[in-house]
């Protein structure tokens, strides 16, 4: 908050103010993004909502080198229909998306995960997901944890000019809604 806005609030409405504001923001450095490299997670699991601690028991292989991912969630279409008698287009909510967010890497020919990336974006199968973020509240608890399930289309390489990283960018076509496990401390 600036000088200007403090003078205007006042000192007590700046200290109520600040109160609400928010100091557990986290970034996505540290996070890690994993896959359950084989094919065809229980479809229980994909259907909300989902056990966490079924989700949690699955074998896991992390992807290293993980530059970005994309836009994750869910997305509904949004239907519109106008009358001749009304002023206001009327609306409804419709399909839901679950998302298709690319995951850019800077490509390893060793790395596990990204070996299991690329072979599933060779078949039709879908394939289990887990991105942990880097924010436990202790050493040895969880970070909050989004799991969810579907598809890998890819890669796509951006080749880049001469001081460019070497990067493949894949597509997972999410199919379910996500699991969304909040920070845990260990147990």
């Amino acid at each position: 908050m600036n000088k200007i806005s403090a003078a205007l609030l006042g000192s007590a409405s700046v200290a109520v103010l600040a109160s609400f504001l928010p100091f557990d923001l986290d970034t996505n450095a540290g996070s890690k993004l994993y896959i359950h490299a084989v094919a065809g997670v229980p479809t229980a699991l994909a259907v909300p909502p989902a056990n966490a601690a079924a989700w949690a028991a699955l074998a896991w292989v992390q992807v290293s080198q993980v530059g970005e991912v994309g836009e994750m969630g869910v997305q509904e279409n949004m239907l519109t229909y106008d009358t001749w008698d009304t002023e206001v287009v009327q609306k409804q909510k419709g399909m839901k998306n679950a998302g298709d967010p690319t995951v850019e890497l800077a490509r390893s020919s060793t790395d596990l995960g990204q070996i299991a990336l690329r072979a599933a974006a060779k078949t039709k199968l879908r394939y289990g997901f887990k991105i942990e973020r880097n924010n436990a509240p202790e050493v040895g608890g969880t970070g909050l944890t989004f799991y969810n399930y579907g598809l890998v289309a890819g890669p796509t390489r951006p080749m880049g000019r001469n001081e460019d990283f070497d990067l493949e960018v894949f597509t997972l076509g999410l199919t379910a809604l996500e699991t969304i496990v909040e920070p845990a401390e260990a147990d």
